[in-house]
């Protein structure tokens, strides 16, 4: 007999066995989200939802848009509006916490359907939106590669910062993944304008922009304008939404905020848990002195701005290469702007690394000819230091947690995914120039 289930174990491919643990993890999950919800609403006083979305949705649902955020004559958030709102609408907020809305008035806009209800109802129903969304990009990406959408679905469960978008009702699913891969499912379907048109809505969460401008501009660089056209129509239609929507006077205290939470947060003065930073560029300011950190700032943010544009130059000679084909370009340029994201953003948190599912199927599931174990390999690795990370920061000490060591293995990666470009790239060419050699015979 046991023989026999030693066969049969044998006969199952190992592929599926990430996917039952996936399927059982993500019901689980689900219906602990669910239940803790319902029967400890307390312990998500805290999350980023109820302490910023749903207050923002509140205010704005309530005509109360001047509160979102401070005035110029604020000089920190302590004493503003929105976090004297936070501390009426949620008792439970500890006395120390400041709530802060860094998000556009659009979004605020968006969420005040959401602030009609209590705060847990709220939470759950965005909740549910964002496993939709999760669903749906599954859906998506599924029609993109030889995976199957269950599949997707099921291991993108096993990638933690999907996990923490969830529990804490972060807008990283919906506001970032999900348009990210409609617009790669569009350009499957050779719709690059319509696929620019939708990628503007990362434009909701301003970490994301860099990912679809890179592969805008790489295609812009290699004569194809479609994409960037279709980017910037959306990016004026967004800006038009909120100038109807919202108050300009309101959207002027955003982008003060916006200087006002900087200079606070890299002065020590707004405290941040830096264990969560996972951008290479506000890692090291944050570990530096002050007047240090101050003083070379731009120096940093131009360093990460060259790295952007010449991987972007990559991208446009990847784009010119004529061996690849047309979808295979894009896929490979999309990946390069994924894995240059948490190297060159000036700002960005764990949970907003779920955006990283279209690499995962990119580099695990596109069956690629050339390569495809160094792809495998970046792709593994990829998936289990990012979410290794997580089990770090939950378990251990916060000083024994170095997000460096994450950005040092990412850009090992981006290095390595480099290299493996140029392979691909060069396998690809050979079978040209061999039959150019046959035919010059």
């Amino acid at each position: 007999m046991l023989r026999s289930w030693t066969r049969q174990f044998a006969q199952i491919d190992q592929r599926r066995i990430p996917v039952f643990f996936g399927t059982i993890w993500s019901l689980a999950f689900t219906l602990l989200m669910v239940d803790t919800n319902l029967s400890n609403p307390k312990s998500f006083a805290e999350s980023d939802y109820i302490s910023n979305f749903y207050v923002a949705g509140y205010l704005m649902a309530s005509g109360r848009a001047e509160d979102l955020y401070p005035t110029a004559n604020d000089s920190s958030f302590t004493h503003s509006h929105f976090n004297e709102a936070a501390h009426r609408l949620v008792p439970s907020l500890p006395e120390q916490s400041t709530a802060i809305f860094a998000y556009t008035p659009l979004v605020a806009w968006i969420f005040a359907p959401f602030g009609r209800v209590s705060p847990n109802i709220s939470l759950l129903f965005w909740q549910l939106i964002s496993a939709l969304s999760l669903l749906v990009s599954a859906v998506f990406l599924s029609r993109t590669s030889n995976a199957r959408t269950s599949d997707i679905l099921f291991l993108s469960s096993l990638f933690l910062p999907v996990i923490a978008t969830l529990w804490s009702g972060q807008v990283s699913l919906v506001f970032g993944l999900f348009p990210l891969s409609a617009g790669y499912f569009l350009f499957k379907r050779n719709r690059p304008l319509l696929a620019g048109v939708v990628w503007s809505l990362l434009c909701l969460k301003p970490q994301f922009v860099f990912v679809p401008a890179l592969v805008s501009f790489s295609l812009l660089l290699a004569g194809r304008f479609k994409c960037c056209i279709g980017f910037v129509i959306g990016v004026i239609a967004l800006i038009g939404l909120t100038v109807i929507l919202v108050p300009m006077t309101v959207t002027i205290s955003w982008l003060y905020s916006l200087q006002l939470r900087e200079t606070l947060s890299y002065a020590g003065v707004y405290k941040i848990r830096e264990y969560l930073v996972t951008s290479l560029p506000a890692d090291i300011l944050l570990r530096l002195p002050i007047e240090l950190g101050a003083n070379i700032k731009w120096a940093i943010y131009i360093a990460a701005a060259t790295l952007w544009f010449a991987a972007a130059w990559r991208c446009k000679k990847l784009i010119d290469f004529n061996q690849l084909t047309e979808f295979s370009k894009i896929s490979l340029t999309l990946l390069v702007a994924l894995m240059l994201l948490p190297i060159t953003s000036p700002y960005l948190l764990y949970y907003d690394l779920c955006i990283f599912v279209p690499a995962g199927v990119i580099l695990l599931g596109n069956g690629w000819r050339a390569s495809s174990v160094s792809l495998k390999f970046i792709g593994v690795i990829g998936w289990l230091s990012i979410s290794a990370y997580m089990l770090a920061f939950m378990t251990l000490p916060e000083h024994f947690v170095q997000p460096l060591l994450l950005q040092f293995i990412l850009l090992c990666l981006l290095y390595k995914l480099s290299k493996t470009l140029d392979r691909i790239c060069l396998v690809s060419e050979g079978p040209a120039i061999q039959s150019t050699q046959v035919l010059s015979r």
